[in-house]
């Protein structure tokens, strides 16, 4: 069962970035992903509102809880890493072809790893290695093969 769930994140992520390429076709990247934030915040303003004025949601997973002043400032900085992501991947997608984008986006859990491992002194046994090796060169290989597909100026 978990196998079925994992494609079907595969897929929708997969279609979720073929839309995200289709809206940046004629569109600047700043409004398409101002839109995109907007929306997604609205989905989120009921549980905040609810939580916030009355115990509706109080113990069930969609409660949002109260922060402190350090909490909020840890919010607005990990706020603006994501942002900084978001610009720069949309202007990949709007950019580059799928076929490149996808993989390289794919490579996010490797760069967390490499995080994981400097930040917080994180160690891995053998398998955990081998993973992560094969990800790199299929980085790798991919990058390759991808020169094929972009212009010869992006690629050096």
């Amino acid at each position: 069962m978990w196998l079925i769930l994992a494609f079907l994140s595969a897929a929708l992520l997969g279609c979720y970035d073929s839309f995200k390429k289709e809206a940046l076709a004629e569109n600047a990247v700043i409004p398409v992903l101002f839109l995109n934030t907007l929306f997604c915040s609205l989905i989120f303003l009921p549980f905040i509102l609810l939580s916030s004025h009355s115990t509706i949601l109080a113990g069930s997973p969609f409660e949002v809880a109260h922060g402190t002043w350090s909490d909020h400032f840890y919010i607005l900085l990990k706020s603006v890493i994501v942002l900084s992501s978001w610009i720069f991947g949309y202007f990949g997608i709007k950019h580059l072809p799928l076929t490149i984008v996808g993989p390289i986006n794919a490579t996010s859990p490797v760069m967390v790893l490499v995080g994981a491992l400097l930040v917080f002194g994180e160690k891995l046994n053998g398998w955990q290695w081998l993973g992560v090796l094969l990800a790199v060169i299929s980085f790798f290989m991919l990058s390759r093969s991808g020169r094929k597909e972009v212009p010869l100026f992006l690629c050096t």
